[in-house]
């Protein structure tokens, strides 16, 4: 009895030796899974530089590359519900995706989505959106809700599109990130004088603080912000190039961190 109990402390040590926590793979950007409709699993990103979209099988060998029409002088902001059959129902593979241009005399923003077909193929230019989200009702109806900024105006305006998608939700992102960390996306990133980050802070909390570390973690600037500040301007050109990130803290609530490249 002695000698079988033995024998199954053992077998038990030698399960949680080999049941460790492995890493598979390492990408220089910003990357997310996705569950499509009809060719399962994947793993994109996206590449600012180059203004693509690569999508990888889960053994991380390349699947497909999605060229991104980005005009000259834009930047490649977003990537968002790469999918089949939500914005049509044909099985194509679709995505959405946001650039920006920056004004420098101006100094303000303007944003531009559009939801392309894999082959380039356009099928909605939504102009001033920066972010979106999609619904779906009680009766199975799927909705992209495209909320958009004028930030030419000082106090600037939003305005929210609601569109009707002919597929479904299934077959997108896995686990989205909160629409609240979507608007929290500092930008222009990489940054060479300023960056901009926007402020969206929790229902209830009126006021908050943005930290900024860097790569090491430590902080090397706060700033407080209120819930009436649309946005935090934070200068750039005097920061050694390289890797930050930036947190912001509300009440008991801290948002994701948000890297930031400085060049």
């Amino acid at each position: 009895m002695r000698r079988n109990l033995l024998i199954l402390i053992q077998t038990l040590l030698t399960i949680n030796l080999f049941a460790q926590i492995t890493l598979e793979n390492t990408y220089n950007y910003s990357g997310t899974y996705t569950h499509l409709q009809h060719s399962g699993d994947k793993f994109f990103l996206m590449d600012i530089g180059q203004n693509q979209c690569r999508i990888y099988n889960t053994d991380h060998s390349l699947w497909k590359t999605i060229n991104l029409n980005v005009p000259a002088g834009n930047y490649l902001y977003d990537i968002r519900y790469v999918s089949e059959n939500l914005f049509t129902t044909d099985n194509a593979l679709c995505l959405a995706y946001v650039y920006y241009y920056y004004d420098e005399i101006n100094q303000y923003y303007t944003f531009t989505a559009k939801i392309i077909r894999e082959n380039g193929t356009e099928l909605l230019s939504i102009p001033g959106c920066q972010t979106f989200s999609i619904y779906t009702t009680d009766n199975g109806v799927t909705k992209l809700l495209a909320y958009s900024y004028d930030y030419s105006l000082l106090l600037y305006t939003t305005t929210t599109r609601v569109y009707n998608l002919p597929g479904q939700l299934t077959g997108t992102d896995i686990n989205q990130e909160d629409q609240n960390e979507t608007y929290f996306r500092p930008f222009p990133n990489p940054a060479s004088s300023r960056i901009t980050v926007p402020i969206r802070l929790p229902e209830g909390n009126p006021d908050g603080v943005v930290h900024l570390m860097n790569a090491a973690g430590k902080e090397i600037r706060t700033y407080n912000v209120s819930g009436t500040q649309p946005e935090l301007t934070i200068p750039t050109d005097d920061l050694p190039a390289g890797i930050y990130f930036c947190t912001i803290e509300s009440g008991n609530v801290y948002s994701a961190a948000q890297k930031i490249i400085v060049r």
